[in-house]
């Protein structure tokens, strides 16, 4: 060790991991929900998925909620109106942390032409796996998961559950696959 000022800190930084961190937002109205379906990404192309982006630097997860539901919905929301509703951790490839992010009160319909309402207890069969499990867990009253699960359905990360055990949420199988 050194005392300060007498030599420069070391110039080789360990590297550090970099996890890619997405915004997937949950927006429900009278009992539906708004799918995008994906198009020249490379990945799950003609997949439906909850509108989505990725955090950009120095932008909160509620600055890219807003960015993204104006994008990818044409929908304008405030911040005040966003509410964390489920977070899961990703392992099936390099490592990806999502949130999945609830907004309500919007004026107007969405003007996005590759979106559209499903119900949510008739979800499209050609939707991507990780947000079918997403929101089958926050369904199930799950803050958090990880995908893919690493034991019984419902032990992931300590459900936070709706009223008692025995009493089922009123959108408890609005998710189910």
């Amino acid at each position: 060790m050194s005392r300060a000022g007498d030599t420069a800190i070391a110039a080789e930084v360990q590297h550090r991991r970099r996890v890619v961190v997405d915004v997937i937002l949950l927006l429900m109205r009278n009992g539906r929900i708004l799918l995008r379906e994906r198009a020249n990404t490379g990945y799950g192309d003609g997949a439906y998925e909850p509108p989505t982006g990725q955090l950009a630097d120095r932008e909160t997860i509620v600055e890219t909620a807003i960015r993204v539901a104006e994008a990818e919905a044409g929908i304008a929301i405030r911040a005040e109106n966003v509410s964390l509703a489920h977070v899961m951790h990703d392992v099936s490839g390099s490592g990806r942390i999502a949130f999945f992010l609830s907004a309500s009160g919007w004026p107007g319909e969405f003007i996005s032409p590759d979106a559209r309402w499903f119900p949510t207890a008739n979800l499209p069969t050609n939707m991507l796996d990780r947000s079918r499990v997403a929101l089958r867990n926050y369904a199930e009253g799950m803050r958090f998961s990880t995908y893919p699960a690493f034991g019984p359905a419902g032990t992931c990360g300590g459900p936070a559950l709706y009223g008692t055990l025995h009493e089922a949420a009123p959108w408890q199988d609005a998710f189910s696959a």
